[in-house]
């Protein structure tokens, strides 16, 4: 077992999004397979998928892995580096894979944490049961709260509050040292706004829903 502590972590979100590449098929396997003909992506490149039908994909943020020439790959589990076990997914009926360029470096993030995620069951208790049942549905929805010291004059956050203004959607991953990472993408909410306690560090509250969810993966 790994113990990770938030020391020597680094902060990035997107400053780059490329132009779609259409999925043509994903396969429902151990690993699943992605197709996708004519892509130029390399392995350990970052990507967003748009996926109708196989909802389980649908707005997160990927690591590429096992490229095979230019017309499939595949996207890491939580190992990090084996593709993610598809086989009990939705099937898939069309979709685009986006790379992210995650170049802008975030600095001087005092907390973070993320919210929501609380499992979602309903009731399956039928007149025959003698004692209720309930299966899981789903979760709520997530989003990161970070803690900025605030700097209007560092690019991270000149980019956050544009993000916002714009409603611009964004990626953002946060990297430990043995090369761990969680990955994210969603709706920036960042307004610059200062704050604090007396004789205290200035900061600034940020908010990053997930249109996907989150992405963990293992050095």
């Amino acid at each position: 077992m790994s113990i990770h502590v938030n020391s020597s972590l680094k902060l990035y979100m997107e400053s780059a999004i490329a132009a779609p590449v259409a999925i043509t098929a994903i396969t429902k396997a151990e690993p699943g397979v992605l197709s996708a003909t004519g892509h130029t992506f390399a392995n350990g490149d970052t990507v967003l998928l748009e996926i109708q039908g196989m909802v389980e994909l649908h707005g997160y943020l990927c690591k590429v892995v096992n490229v095979v020439a230019s017309t499939s790959f595949q996207v890491a589990g939580v190992d990090g580096t084996a593709g993610i076990d598809t086989t009990l997914f939705s099937t898939f009926s069309s979709g685009t894979a986006k790379k992210v360029t995650l170049g802008t470096s975030i600095v001087g993030v005092q907390e973070f944490a993320f919210a929501g995620g609380e499992i979602k069951t309903t009731d399956t208790t039928t007149v025959n049961d003698t004692v209720d049942t309930q299966i899981v549905v789903g979760a709520t929805a997530q989003s990161a709260d970070m803690t900025m010291q605030w700097d209007p004059s560092a690019a991270a956050q000149q980019a956050m509050i544009t993000a916002f203004k714009t409603r611009s959607n964004k990626g953002f991953k946060v990297l430990w040292p043995d090369g761990a990472f969680a990955m994210w993408y969603g709706t920036v909410g960042y307004t610059g706004a200062p704050g604090g306690g007396k004789q205290g560090v200035t900061t600034s509250p940020a908010k990053i829903t997930m249109l996907g969810g989150l992405t963990i993966c293992a050095a």
